[in-house]
């Protein structure tokens, strides 16, 4: 199976076995195990990290349990 130039449907993603939140740096460690095979298919399965730089991010947070 080729997969170069096109992305995979989250569908086809999810059968190879990545999750739908994968991030492209995730898949440079595929071959600290040996999987380096796996890496085309992650590569069409990830979301580049910029692409969550619209999420707001905080120094801290203090949880509070009531009970």
């Amino acid at each position: 199976i080729c997969v170069y130039g096109a992305h995979l449907s989250s569908e086809a993603c999810r059968e190879l076995g990545f999750s739908s939140n994968l991030l492209c740096s995730s898949c440079n460690l595929l071959g600290q195990f040996s999987l380096n095979q796996l890496d085309p298919f992650c590569r069409e399965c990830c979301q580049e990290e910029a692409q969550f730089e619209t999420r707001k991010l905080y120094a801290g947070a203090i949880l509070e349990v009531c009970g």
